[in-house]
């Protein structure tokens, strides 16, 4: 059996210009195996005795103290434990995105917590804090007892709060979460005088989740799930080809329809590394975004030609259906973009066929609408009788 005591840094909150609204929030895990429990917590409870004295060892009680907190860390960095953690980056969620709703977002965080630990440990027990309202760590718990298969009759996979034998270890957590928060919000950042504790912590790190995610650092093996290899090509296609055109377009000078394709494209691709087996976007959805961006409002005409069809021509997938638009991440969704593509030329070239033939016919065979070399193509495809 293996332990995850768990502590976060930072809240729920969009409201950035206020001086106690984070804008990062961490979930940290502290590791331990359970043969290294009872000489790993009095180790903990002695370096928490030495610099906390009858004090709870907690990053809060530390304030920007850079030397007491390097003190600190070299006393525990010897010992046996590993780092897990989850940072979220609330500024890049989107303001109209129901991840800015507190259960959606607790609900989301919770999936990627246990999918990512549930995933590398086949006995885990996660620890938390019983004390005090902790909404995030009760709402992960009730995640757990939701959504907790039995992967195999060896798996075994739970939640409970600490007891008081184990507090310190839930405090080495929240200690780490103070760490990491000088490196990623910009309120702690500022104060961090140099320290870089994530360099510091990295022989202890065993796993990081950054959400929204990087384009430029994703790889969309590791963070999707595949039904089969043909689904895992079609998905790192059309992921290449989207990230190709943002990387040639975005620093140009372009005109306002281009600017409004990376846009669009932004949004698809966030949409893809975050949640891949989201449902379609609707076409609403996407213009929607285009105006918080600040762009005008677009019929919905014009979005399709000039955003949707500009992107297909520079060789981006998108994948349509009659709920919207998305980056595939399988094939059968490529498929539903050749069918519906198929729904309406099929009939399109078949009126064409009827109107050439009657023509054709009405005028005892000296008119052929198709002659031309411009339809060409058009005469190959529906081969006028």
């Amino acid at each position: 059996m293996q332990y995850a005591f768990c502590d976060e840094f930072g809240a729920f909150g969009f409201t950035f210009e206020k001086p106690n609204v984070s804008i990062h929030f961490i979930i940290t895990a502290i590791i331990v195996n359970d043969s290294d429990m009872p000489a790993l917590r009095d180790s903990v409870e002695a370096v928490r005795k030495k610099h906390f004295q009858t004090g709870e060892m907690k990053s809060s009680h530390l304030k920007n103290n850079h030397a007491r907190i390097r003190k600190l860390l070299d006393d525990l960095m010897p010992l046996p434990f590993n780092i897990y953690y989850l940072v979220v980056d609330k500024r890049k969620i989107y303001e109209q995105s129901g991840l800015r709703i507190k259960t959606s977002f607790y609900k989301f965080l919770n999936q990627m917590a246990y999918n990512a630990l549930q995933k590398s440990f086949q006995k885990l027990t996660i620890v938390a804090d019983e004390t005090g309202s902790n909404e995030f760590m009760q709402s992960f718990s009730e995640y757990i007892k939701d959504h907790n298969p039995v992967l195999s009759l060896f798996d075994e996979f739970n939640f409970r709060f600490n007891k008081s034998e184990h507090g310190v270890l839930v405090q080495l957590a929240d200690i780490m979460s103070g760490c990491l928060a000088f490196c990623y919000d910009e309120n702690k950042k500022s104060k961090a005088e140099g320290s870089n504790y994530k360099t510091y912590l990295g022989k202890k790190i065993i796993g990081i989740q950054e959400f929204p995610r990087d384009p430029v650092t994703f790889r969309v093996e590791d963070q999707i799930n595949f039904d089969s290899r043909v689904d895992a090509t079609v998905a790192n296609l059309c992921f290449r080809k989207a990230l190709a055109f943002k990387q040639e377009f975005e620093n140009r000078d372009a005109d306002e329809n281009s600017k409004m394709q990376i846009a669009v494209l932004d949004y698809l691709l966030f949409r893809f590394m975050n949640n891949s087996v989201r449902r379609y976007i609707s076409t609403q959805e996407l213009q929607n975004d285009l105006e918080r961006k600040g762009f005008e409002r677009l019929s919905t005409q014009f979005f399709r030609n000039r955003i949707i069809a500009k992107l297909r021509d520079h060789g981006v997938i998108i994948a349509s259906s009659n709920k919207g638009y998305k980056l595939p991440s399988k094939k059968s969704e490529v498929e539903d973009f050749i069918k519906k593509t198929q729904g309406i030329i099929e009939p399109m070239l078949h009126r064409l066929k009827l109107c050439c033939n009657a023509i054709k016919l009405g005028s005892n065979g000296t008119i052929f609408m198709l002659d031309d070399p411009e339809y060409s193509t058009l005469k190959k495809l529906i081969k006028v009788e």
